[in-house]
């Protein structure tokens, strides 16, 4: 079973300039090596800082990344029953993402595709195209980052094509609010410059809030709004992580838990 979990969906967003790094702990950094979110346990695999596998051993999958250099250019999820999806990831001189696509095994005519252009200083459009037969969903995101090169916010346009009709939607992520602590996965070689879902966002603190809306011409709607709490060690590291959803009414819908071990705290 394929399962889009927090820290890895495929929702691309952004690529910002942010220290993947943290330079205190250079020789030493510290790594997760355990996670288990909402019911899933995984265990992770290093080369130095470097990431080389994570394994979902409730579900029995892996994914397996390459590097180039200091910058992680594809991983591989392996699945049960023979699936097999791909991710590459492109980088500009300065080592901002420029490009992503996603393809499956499963799926050979489907994929999708993330652009990244760099406007000016705080300003990045975003536009991610779904095709699969008789449909082609993109979205043009119109991205503002903070003086950090954390995502802020962005508002949005929608397109969403079939054989005989075409929706039409419009949208905002509104300003996202973050909270002190070490992002989990910060001393991971790369792994903030890729930045594909709302955890990954360009930041090396942890998300607090995050509220992103589009409604349609035929009065449709997608969502997704959370709030997000967190446990710290005293490296201010997290432990435990509880997330909140919401629909757009603020009525809660569900929660779900992530606690981290670490290597050496």
């Amino acid at each position: 079973m394929k399962k889009n979990y927090l820290l890895f969906s495929l929702c691309a967003i952004i690529s910002c300039g942010t220290a993947d790094r943290d330079t205190s702990e250079f020789d030493n950094p510290v790594l997760v090596t355990k996670m288990v979110q909402d019911g899933d346990n995984f265990i992770f695999s290093y080369d130095g800082a470097k990431i080389t596998e994570m394994k979902n051993t409730t579900e029995n999958w892996t994914r397996v990344y390459t590097y180039t250099g200091d910058l992680i250019t594809k991983y591989v999820d392996t699945y049960s029953d023979g699936t097999v999806d791909t991710t590459i990831l492109t980088y500009n001189s300065n080592q901002k993402i420029t490009k992503q696509t996603q393809t499956s095994s499963d799926s050979p005519n489907s994929s999708s595709t993330t652009t990244y252009i760099y406007i000016e200083g705080d300003k990045i459009k975003i536009t991610q195209t779904f095709v699969s037969p008789g449909n082609t969903k993109t979205y043009v995101r119109d991205s503002y980052t903070n003086s950090d090169g954390s995502l802020k916010n962005w508002t949005e346009t929608v397109t969403d094509v079939y054989p005989t009709v075409t929706y039409t939607g419009t949208g905002s992520l509104q300003n996202i609010v973050y909270d002190g602590g070490h992002y989990p996965f910060k001393n991971v070689t790369g792994f903030i410059k890729m930045l594909e879902s709302e955890d990954m966002n360009g930041s090396a603190r942890n998300l607090k809030e995050y509220k992103n809306i589009i409604t349609y011409s035929n009065g449709g709607e997608e969502s997704t709004i959370f709030k997000s709490t967190y446990e710290y060690n005293n490296k201010s590291y997290p432990t435990k992580a509880i997330r909140d959803y919401y629909h757009s009414n603020n009525q809660p819908y569900k929660s779900e838990i992530t606690t981290y071990e670490y290597n050496h705290l």
